[in-house]
């Protein structure tokens, strides 16, 4: 765990270290400005499967949802990142208050070094 792949066309306008900084302290404002303008971020979990996914659009949309998990009491870990100059893959481990954990893995697909499209799909206990 922890150790990183980077694909030498990774193009250097996105900055993963700072984005994965961003992430794990749940910076809110930090990490919603990784995303473009008019960014999608997709779920897919079992409350919202593929026929119906969780789909927030733009990046105020997504910058609220961030900033509701950096109120929140969970930890949240990114790890086994894969790098690409138009794509990065990672896997999110979210530790809840009550011990329940959430695993993710994710799919951000980068243009002009922003996120404009990401899909999550999740397993929880």
């Amino acid at each position: 765990m922890g150790k990183e792949l980077l694909i030498s066309d990774q193009k250097p306008g996105f900055d993963f270290a700072a984005f994965k900084d961003a992430f794990e302290r749940k910076d809110a404002e930090r990490w919603a400005e990784f995303y473009a303008e008019d960014a999608e971020w997709i779920e897919y979990k079992s409350s919202a499967p593929p026929r119906d996914p969780v789909r927030m659009v733009g990046r105020g949309r997504i910058a609220e949802f961030i900033a509701s998990l950096e109120k929140s009491d969970i930890e949240i870990t990114l790890a086994d990142e894969i790098l690409g100059s138009e794509r990065a893959a990672f896997s999110v481990d979210v530790t809840l208050p009550d011990g329940k954990r959430v695993f993710e893995h994710t799919i951000v697909h980068i243009e002009d070094g922003r996120i404009v499209r990401q899909v999550d799909v999740e397993a929880c206990d």
